[in-house]
């Protein structure tokens, strides 16, 4: 995909999302947001009480008993089950001795494990000078 733009709604770095994917979870949360007549419809600025949709909400997943496993639940057969990954990285990083993580360290440290990567892309041709530096000294 070209010419999509980058938003950083957090302001943390490095949490950018296009543009538009930006807008598909907005239209969901506002089909969302209607479906449970929730939806925020003003024309002024202020901060809303949502504290009436919290409630909603919160008595819809108690209804529909989300909190609670329920192994025969409908539609639990299209979904996927995923990997606990921090259980599983944390019996991995149990499993695995102080020992090993210092052979493979020692073993970096030496070049060892470390495939060389070629960059593929080529060099800038270009050449950033600036007039107060004197770059023959």
């Amino acid at each position: 995909m070209q010419d999509n733009m980058l938003v950083n709604l957090t302001g943390l770095k490095c949490h950018f999302m296009p543009i538009d994917l930006n807008i598909e979870y907005l239209i969901k949360f506002l089909k969302v947001g209607h479906s449970l007549g929730i939806a925020y419809h003003s024309i002024t600025h202020i901060t809303p009480n949502t504290s009436h949709s919290v409630r909603k909400v919160a008595y819809k997943l108690q209804e529909l008993e989300l909190h609670i496993f329920v192994p025969d639940r409908m539609g639990n057969d299209s979904v996927k089950p995923v990997v606990n990954i921090l259980t599983s990285r944390e019996q991995k990083l149990k499993s695995s001795t102080l020992a090993t993580f210092n052979r493979k360290v020692r073993s970096m440290m030496v070049g060892e494990g470390i495939e060389s990567e070629e960059d593929e892309i080529p060099p800038a041709l270009f050449k950033v000078t600036h007039p107060e530096v004197d770059h023959d000294s």
